[in-house]
């Protein structure tokens, strides 16, 4: 007959292996991209002027310019709700999502293929998408290629976004419009959007519209 801690023990397995298997299984996909395809991609980044606020829950966001981009899907980061960059990026707990996007060179699975990529704390405190060579590479290459990828912390501006940014996979053409936003929380901490494409900084983007393609 089974102990009482026995019981307990097999039920934190349990609940441990659900858990896990749930991370798993909301990991996202990949599709299979043949080299030698390529897109321009677009980073297309309108000023607003006095744009009404906007605001979730506590935090407020400040819209600084219109924006679409298209690039293809390196990486992403998926986070739990109100979970996402609170210890990275003060204020910046709506984000449900990081999105690294390449343009040009770096949506060429050549190109792509020749790093490794994660979504990581960063030494200034920031959360980043980092790329990591998995062969000997020049500083000529890494310059030619590193300023064609971008970081962008997501934030849905409705669950039926929520739902098309779920089902992105990397390997995919992705494009999307929407508003490059700083952040305030109510205990006024901030956080700001980059507003320009190759400066290695990540935009910060309240997503309207979600389109997923394929190159």
């Amino acid at each position: 007959m089974l102990r009482r801690n026995d019981l307990i023990a097999a039920g934190a397995l349990l609940i441990a292996f659900a858990g896990g298997a749930s991370a798993w299984l909301d990991q996202p996909g990949s599709i299979e991209v043949p080299p030698g395809r390529t897109d321009p991609g677009s980073y297309v980044v309108q000023p607003l002027v006095e744009a009404p606020s906007i605001h979730i829950a506590d935090d407020t966001l400040l819209p600084v310019a219109r924006f679409e981009t298209r690039g293809r899907v390196l990486h992403i980061e998926r986070f739990k709700p109100y979970q996402s960059l609170a210890n990275w990026i003060p204020g910046l707990r709506p984000a449900t999502h990081d999105i690294g996007l390449g343009y040009g060179p770096m949506t060429d699975t050549t190109n792509v293929a020749r790093f490794r990529y994660s979504h990581e704390g960063a030494s200034n405190g920031l959360r980043a998408l980092f790329l990591r060579p998995r062969d000997a590479m020049t500083q000529t290459e890494w310059d030619a290629l590193a300023p064609h990828v971008t970081n962008i912390h997501v934030i849905p501006s409705s669950d039926a976004i929520y739902a098309q940014i779920k089902r992105i996979r990397h390997g995919e053409l992705v494009t999307l419009r929407g508003d490059l936003v700083n952040l305030r929380d109510s205990a006024g901490r901030t956080a700001s959007t980059s507003v320009t494409a190759g400066d290695r900084d990540c935009e910060i983007m309240y997503v309207t519209e979600v389109v997923i393609g394929r190159l």
